[in-house]
């Protein structure tokens, strides 16, 4: 790849820290970025790693740049992830982070500041499909870390606007690669969470950003049963066992939420297995829109192990997929990602399982 000017959207952590020294070693003209995010962030985009992320950008000798993003990031994000949990689906911060502030907002920024690209510390690959050009998003090659669940709803005019100079490293490497450079971030810890939830916890959060707390309501068995009392819906997900303030004498899960009646339904772990799912809001990625039922391995979880299934297009801009073998804990508001080989072929939000 030519000597190109690119962006880095520098977080303060290991992984997008190597990503600017590797290209910069490259011989690309780098500059970093920092999203000013919510205040008080207490895992990620925290004043300390605003901080950590200029550290590295001197000791690279490269531009830095704060970017302020409070409102928009309050408005595409946390305002999702409130919504989501209200209507009783589990949201996913990130995999809309990504298309709307860092690839959305951050990459118009990087843009008009000259970059031609734009590059984080993923671990995904993006390569173009030399026949028909389409953009491609791979996985990251180290299994355990790859982050191509999270980049699913990239668009290709993002993707060609994509790098990800760490993606194709073990997580070792890239460590290893932070000590020889001198970054002040070597050890620093991975964050694990959304950047943006405090230590009080998910239902804490929520409440205090609506100025309210959630109504308690009914923990019914599959057959209406009524065995205990909620104390709201905020936080609770499905597969979830403890929290629930309720003791059957046997291992419990939330197997379904029913926001509309404040209702949470549970049962034994056997009745968080279902074989096939509805996904709206399709994302066709290494792919153009399939028109009939395709083989591929889906993905219901950033931890899932992909797992075989048939993909089927549904009217509406919908897809159907049934697995081969039942899944546990289908959940409401995550997002299904396909896989063709070591692809990501496109990505669904999941609107309801069944059987």
């Amino acid at each position: 790849m030519p000597s190109t000017r690119v962006a880095v959207a520098m977080s303060g952590g290991v992984d997008s820290s190597v990503a600017a020294a590797v290209l910069k070693r490259r011989g690309h003209e780098v500059f970093g970025l920092t999203l000013q995010l919510a205040a008080g962030a207490s895992r990620c985009c925290s004043a300390d790693d605003v901080r950590d992320a200029a550290s590295v950008a001197r000791r690279l000798g490269i531009p830095h740049f704060v970017v302020p993003m409070q409102d928009p990031f309050r408005d595409a994000v946390i305002e999702y992830f409130l919504r989501e949990y209200e209507a009783g689906r589990t949201p996913n911060p990130c995999a809309v982070c990504n298309p709307t502030i860092k690839f959305g907002s951050l990459l118009e920024k990087a843009l008009s500041l000259g970059a031609e690209k734009l590059a984080t510390g993923h671990y995904a690959a993006v390569s173009r499909d030399p026949l028909t050009g389409r953009y491609r998003l791979g996985r990251g090659r180290e299994r355990g870390k790859d982050q191509s669940y999270f980049l699913a709803r990239l668009s290709q005019e993002q993707l060609s606007r994509a790098l990800f100079p760490v993606g194709n490293f073990p997580k070792k490497k890239t460590r290893e690669l932070a000590g020889r450079f001198g970054l002040p971030v070597a050890s620093k810890r991975d964050s694990q969470e959304a950047c943006f939830i405090p230590d009080s916890g998910v239902a804490a959060f929520i409440e205090a950003e609506r100025g309210r707390a959630f109504p308690p309501g009914p923990i019914v068995t599959a057959d209406g049963r009524e065995i205990g009392i909620h104390r709201g819906i905020a936080g609770i997900t499905v597969g979830q066992r403890k929290g629930l303030g309720i003791a059957t004498g046997e291992k419990t899960y939330v197997i379904r939420i029913d926001a509309g009646s404040n209702t949470v339904v549970v049962g034994e772990e056997g009745g968080l297995y279902q074989k096939a799912l509805t996904g709206g809001e399709v994302n066709w990625v290494s792919i153009p829109e399939i028109r009939e039922p395709v083989r591929m391995k889906v993905r219901i979880r950033y931890r899932h192990v992909p797992q075989w299934a048939v993909v089927s297009p549904e009217p509406g801009g919908r897809v159907r997929v049934v697995f081969d073998k039942a899944q546990r804990a289908i959940t409401p508001g995550q997002l299904a990602v396909f896989y063709l080989e070591d692809r990501v072929a496109g990505s669904a939000w999941i609107e309801s399982a069944d059987q």
